[in-house]
This record gives C-alpha cells, sequence and structure tokens, in this order.
C-alpha cells in the first residue's frame, strides 16, 4: 500500500484527546479518500466500522433525528459490531449520497466529541453547494487530498537516494550531472504516470507503461460516466465537450469561445464550473499581486485551467509514453504545457491540506506589451515571488522581470532542465533597471523550493 505523507497530520487528528471534530475529506474521485481512511485505522490500530451510503441500510432513518450516539447504536446493531469510542474509527464513505448524514457531522462535535468520524465522497462539492445546505465551520475539520507528489512517487518507486538527494539539498550546492540527468528522468517518468495511486502503485509493481496507460484511461472513462451523476443539472454532452478539449486550453487565460463558437459563454462557464466542483481541473486565478495575501486581489472571471493530474494529461492527449521517455526535456505538449502542469501540480499539493488549494499568474494585458507570469506564491514569511516555468534549460524572462520590477521584489524563480543556480540579475529595461535574486531550479526540486527559498531571503536580509 502507497505511504502518503499527509498521512502523519491525519493521525495527529486521531489522537487527539481534546476538541477533535469530525473529518471531513475532499478530493476527486480516484485520488485515493477510501484508501487512507483504511490505512489511517490500521496504523492507528483502530477498528474501522466502515459504511458506504451508496447502499441501503435501515439505520438512515435515524438520521433524521439528529442524533449521533442513537445513530451510532443503530449502526453497531445494524452491522452486529461493537462501537466504542477509544478504539472505533467510523467511516461514512460516498456521504453525498446521504445529505443527511453530512449535517449529522456537525452534532458528533457538539454531543458525542468522543467519537472519531471521517466522512469522504466523490462528488461531494455538488452535496456540499446544495441550497440550503452549508458546511458547519467550526464544527468539522475539513482535509484536502489530491494525487501523489512527484515525492510520493519516488518512496512509492523505491527511489530512496533520489529522495534524499532532494531533501537534502541546500541552496549554492552542486549536484554531479549523472545524477542530475537521473533525476530529469525521474520527473519523466512522474510526467507518464502521474500521481493517481492505482497508476502510481501499478507501475511499482510491474513497469509497464501498457497497463498504467490501461488503468488511467479508465480513469478517464470513469470521470466520462460520472457525468450522469451530476444531480440532473448538468448538460452531459457538454461537459463531454469540454472535458474533451481541457489538453488545448490549458497555459492560457480561458477564454469560452475557443471551447466552442456554438454554444453560449454561460453554459460553457456552468460546465467548466462543474468539473471544477469534481476536482476533474484546478483554476489558475489571475492576482494583481500587490500584496498579500495573493487571494485578496484575484480576479474570479480570469483563470487558467490544469488537468487533476499529468499522468491523465497525457493519457488524454493520446501521447506514447515512451516517446515522450526518450525526449531530454519536458517540451512535447503545446510549447511546455506538460512542464506547468508539472510544476503546478506539485504547487498544488504543497498547500495547505485544510483549506481550499488556490493556484495564481500574473498577467498585464496591454496592447502590444501583454505580459504574463505561470505562478504568484506567497512564503510563509508573506513575501510574494513569480515563478516562471520552462520545458528546456533557456527560454526568455521577459514577463518575470516586468513584473519584478513593477512589483519591486527581491527574488524570483525559474523552473527548467538544467543545474540549479543563483546569481543577481542586474540590467537596464525600456522601463528602468531590475535588480533582483534569480533562483533557477531543476523540475525536480519543485516541492523544496519553499525551503530554499528561506534560506536565500534569509541570507538576502543577512547582507543588507
Amino acid at each position: 500500500m502507497i505511504e502518503r505523507a499527509c498521512i502523519s497530520q491525519l493521525m495527529a487528528w486521531c489522537n487527539e484527546r481534546n476538541g477533535r471534530k469530525p473529518l471531513l475529506i475532499r478530493g476527486a474521485r480516484q485520488v485515493g479518500k477510501t484508501t487512507i481512511v483504511r490505512m489511517l485505522a490500521a496504523q492507528c490500530g483502530l477498528n474501522l466500522i466502515e459504511v458506504n451510503f451508496e447502499k441501503p441500510w435501515r439505520f438512515v432513518q435515524t438520521l433524521e433525528s439528529l442524533n449521533p450516539r442513537r445513530t451510532v447504536e443503530a449502526i453497531a446493531f445494524e452491522l452486529n459490531v461493537d462501537i466504542h469510542p477509544e478504539n472505533s474509527l467510523i467511516f461514512f464513505d460516498e456521504v453525498q449520497a446521504c445529505p443527511k448524514a453530512l449535517e449529522l457531522l456537525r452534532y458528533f462535535y457538539e454531543e458525542a466529541p468522543e467519537y472519531r468520524v471521517v466522512a469522504t465522497g466523490s462528488l461531494l462539492e455538488f452535496a456540499l453547494a446544495e441550497p440550503g445546505f452549508s458546511v458547519p465551520v467550526g464544527r468539522i475539520q475539513l482535509f484536502h487530498l489530491g494525487p501523489l507528489t512527484f515525492e510520493e512517487f519516488l518512496q512509492a518507486t523505491g527511489e530512496d537516494k533520489a529522495l534524499s538527494l532532494i531533501r537534502n539539498f541546500q541552496a549554492g550546492d552542486t549536484i554531479p550531472g549523472p545524477a542530475h540527468d537521473k533525476m530529469n528522468h525521474l520527473v519523466r517518468l512522474y510526467s507518464i504516470t502521474g500521481g493517481m495511486p492505482q497508476a502510481v502503485d501499478t507501475y511499482a509493481s510491474t513497469r509497464s507503461f501498457t497497463t498504467v496507460e490501461r488503468i488511467k484511461a479508465d480513469i478517464l472513462d470513469t470521470f466520462r460516466l460520472d457525468f450522469n451523476k451530476y444531480q440532473g443539472r448538468a448538460n452531459v454532452h457538454l461537459l463531454t465537450l469540454v472535458f474533451d478539449a481541457l489538453p488545448r486550453l490549458m497555459g492560457r487565460k480561458l477564454i469560452f469561445s475557443k471551447i466552442d463558437s456554438n454554444y453560449r459563454s454561460s453554459e460553457l462557464a456552468k460546465a467548466v464550473e462543474q468539473l471544477y466542483m469534481a476536482r476533474v481541473i484546478t483554476k489558475v486565478f489571475n492576482s494583481h499581486a500587490n500584496g498579500v495575501p495573493l487571494g485578496a486581489e484575484k480576479n474570479d472571471r480570469y483563470f487558467k485551467i490544469m488537468l487533476l493530474d499529468t499522468g491523465l494529461l497525457l493519457t488524454q492527449l493520446r501521447l506514447v509514453p515512451t516517446d515522450i521517455d526518450l525526449v531530454p526535456e519536458l517540451n512535447l505538449v503545446n510549447s511546455g504545457i506538460l512542464a506547468e502542469q508539472f510544476i503546478g501540480q506539485q504547487l498544488h499539493a504543497m498547500q495547505s491540506t485544510q483549506r481550499e488549494p488556490e493556484l495564481y499568474y500574473w498577467a498585464r494585458e496591454e496592447r502590444a506589451a501583454s505580459a504574463e507570469v505561470d505562478f504568484v506564491f506567497e512564503t510563509e514569511t508573506r513575501n510574494i515571488v513569480p515563478v516562471e516555468v520552462k520545458a528546456g534549460s533557456t527560454g526568455s524572462l521577459r514577463s518575470l522581470h516586468l513584473m519584478v520590477q513593477l512589483k519591486s521584489l527581491p527574488v524570483a524563480v525559474r523552473f527548467c532542465s538544467d543545474l540549479p543556480t543563483l546569481f543577481r540579475e542586474k540590467r537596464g529595461t525600456v522601463k528602468g533597471t531590475v535588480d533582483f535574486l534569480l533562483l533557477s531550479l531543476p523540475h525536480y526540486l519543485v516541492q523544496q523550493m519553499p525551503r530554499i527559498l528561506n534560506t536565500v531571503l534569509n541570507r538576502k536580509e543577512a547582507s543588507t
């Protein structure tokens, strides 16, 4: 069973003594929500009381009373098990099929906090968006789960040396050429396989791209079949049309007319929003980035999109895995969109599991003077850092230079396929002089970026 890095956070929740809230795990289908709950019960030595609400249960009628202890007694009787608070984990799976069970969660916190209760579900966001239902803020703990990260992939595939290299790297360290080449190779392998747990597990045990592709194709088909479950509010044909168009829409501001000019923008916008609610896509919002938090200046109407997973993207494009593995750089798809998807997916996963993850980019749209920076990152010390992604080892940084200058930023990051470097960029432009530190990192160091950035920023402060 694949180890998830976030399991330690779940174990900490499990072992809380005071004020433990019911846990609601949110995430797309097939990212391993059910598996991680079972893993949690096993690692904490708890009896798992698993209830899948897609099955008919007699105890469901007790939910109307919103009495958690009465419901627990009814579950114990129907399953013929003992449920003791000190050694049990109650698991409500596919909870979106029974909204009353979602409502009951708040009463576990208020009236029966001694019980450990976890709830998960596919298409859960649709149930949470129902009129008349509101998430009981302060009474449940939210936990966001996505695909496996690159570092989790390395752990799952036994690449311990590679993982150690990444986690021990310090700004200024030299990485030997052969090690760098292998790390770039592992990035390509991850990009092919992706982070969906079943695909990673299969690759780890078989090393068969053919089998992995079959699994990813099945996952994409599952997403399409789910379109019929969108509570009767969805145009299945339109959802399929948008879903199939995703690969050519990525990496740039979404313009609905570019999807299909035969449909109204409002219809297409609704389909995009439903895919976003199902966690099939991620929105990268435009932010003016004049200060933190970045979300304070986001524009909900202007966003780019990413698919849930890089492996699913490649399967949707019908690209041959062996062809991708043979090229030295992540530049086969739309002039580098694969590299942007890889970095964006890791940045998304690096955020707190307890709040809605969001990504941002910066853009200036002026006639004959437009500019765009792929991502904007906010450090723990409240610094704004522009992040530019290149597929290969070279590429223009004009937009990054412009943003640094306009916002007076001290540090910027570039991801590329070259070895890591840190140097001072000082040059004249038509707008004046730009002077900042450029941290250039290979793609495989993306999850270590916050740690490396803190070191760089601390050194800069110490030298001034």
